[in-house]
């Protein structure tokens, strides 16, 4: 999470949000008005993941208030494959299975299996959506989002154009090609996504 006085961006997974740490810690931090977590490995509660509602469970003297929330964000068969790929990279001993996307599921670090619909409700509850009081990062127009919605807020003058074209954290690709084009493919997919079909369609104007 990154606090400024005007907005609050929250850190969803897979969605470049390394490559935006970094950019706030190598180029921002020096400013007064933000304050930024820190990504500690160690830190198994991983509070520079919280939500709004989670970090608000974890301080009471946090709020929201007036400001505006700032979440990074992709299309799902390209989060699906994301999530998939570092999850078994990061735990390899896991069963996952490949055709678990095609109905957006897949596992979680503790074996879990998840679905993807859990985090944009965590993340971009109804009452969030509703509030207007959210702007979008695409992964897919990264720099244009990232210089246009934290340009409002800050002086960005400081980042280098060529800094936007490096990737960061980006997860070796893990899965089987036949896999993968059904994925993508899949017309049945956001039908069984259908919170993360409302939030991308808000986040792309779809």
């Amino acid at each position: 999470m990154i606090i400024h006085e005007k907005f609050i961006w929250l850190h969803f997974p897979k969605c470049a949000g390394t490559k935006i740490e970094h950019l706030f810690a190598k180029y921002l931090s020096n400013l007064p008005s933000v304050v930024q977590d820190v990504i500690d490995p160690a830190d198994h509660s991983a509070s520079w993941h919280d939500s709004i509602a989670d970090r608000e469970a974890r301080d009471t003297n946090f709020h929201l208030g007036d400001r505006v929330v700032i979440c990074s964000i992709r299309q799902l068969p390209s989060w699906l494959e994301s999530r998939y790929s570092f999850e078994k990279k990061r735990n390899p001993h896991l069963p996952h299975q490949p055709q678990d996307l095609l109905e957006g599921k897949f596992l979680e670090g503790d074996g879990y299996k998840n679905h993807a619909d859990y985090y944009p409700r965590k993340y971009l509850p109804e009452a969030l959506l509703n509030s207007g009081k959210i702007r979008f990062i695409r992964t897919e127009f990264f720099q244009k989002d990232f210089t246009s919605v934290f340009g409002d807020y800050l002086d960005l003058s400081t980042i280098p154009e060529s800094e936007y074209a490096s990737k960061e954290n980006a997860s070796t690709r893990a899965l089987p090609p036949d896999v993968k084009t059904a994925l993508y493919n899949n017309e049945a997919l956001y039908s069984l996504c259908p919170y993360w079909k409302k939030c991308e369609a808000l986040a792309y104007k779809t």
